[in-house]
């Protein structure tokens, strides 16, 4: 891994956080300002594909993803076939 792509990763992280008896957690306020959650904001919960962690992303974050894969796919397409 490059320094660079470490150093991105890196800022990804924004702390560790505790599971309560209850399942609940608490965002860190860095981890919410980088997103620009707020209060009410609804948040999908995916389970992450080794199993060993969740995913959560705005419904309208995840949108965008698809569409952008969905764009560079048609691309591809016309590129290479």
């Amino acid at each position: 891994m490059t320094s660079s792509s470490s150093s991105k990763f890196a800022r990804s992280i924004q702390g560790i956080v505790t599971v309560n008896d209850k399942g609940q957690i608490v965002i860190p306020a860095e981890a919410r300002l980088a997103i620009n959650l707020k209060s009410g904001d609804k948040l999908l919960v995916m389970t992450h594909p080794s199993r060993n962690g969740l995913v959560l992303i705005k419904p309208d974050g995840l949108e965008k993803f698809a569409k952008q894969i969905l764009v560079q796919l048609n691309e591809a397409k016309d590129t290479f076939i």
